[in-house]
């Protein structure tokens, strides 16, 4: 029997803390506070070689929507992943203690355009 093994890849911030990461899973939900349906990103993350936590991007439906109705095609998998990652790595530029904020990284309407503007997709 073999197991797989993840392989952490490496990011250094802007805020002077190196992360290594890993997508663990995806999976559906609703999330409260009016952000309602959508997939959390699951990543495993450790800061500074420190011990690790998980943290979840949630990529709401209302961004999904939002890129359909602008570009009128929907997100495929692989560029919603690229948003959900995309959101992480901001996450390690801009915060100094992402464990907090474990529920905090949200691909929304808002942000979408943004954040996958890199990657030239239209």
């Amino acid at each position: 029997m073999t197991t797989s093994r993840r392989r952490y890849k490496t990011f250094q911030a802007e805020t002077g803390i190196s992360y290594n990461y890993f997508f663990a899973f995806e999976r559906r939900t609703v999330r409260p506070h009016g952000q309602g349906p959508g997939s959390d990103f699951v990543f495993v993350v450790a800061a500074d070689q420190g011990l690790p936590f998980l943290l979840r991007v949630f990529l709401s439906d209302r961004a999904g929507e939002a890129w359909r109705h602008a570009h009128g095609s929907r997100l495929s998998s692989s560029e919603q992943y690229a948003a959900a990652k995309l959101r992480l790595l901001r996450g390690f530029d801009e915060e100094l203690s992402l464990s907090e904020k474990w529920l905090e990284l949200v691909v929304d309407e808002t942000n979408v355009e943004e954040l996958l503007a890199p990657l030239d997709l239209v």
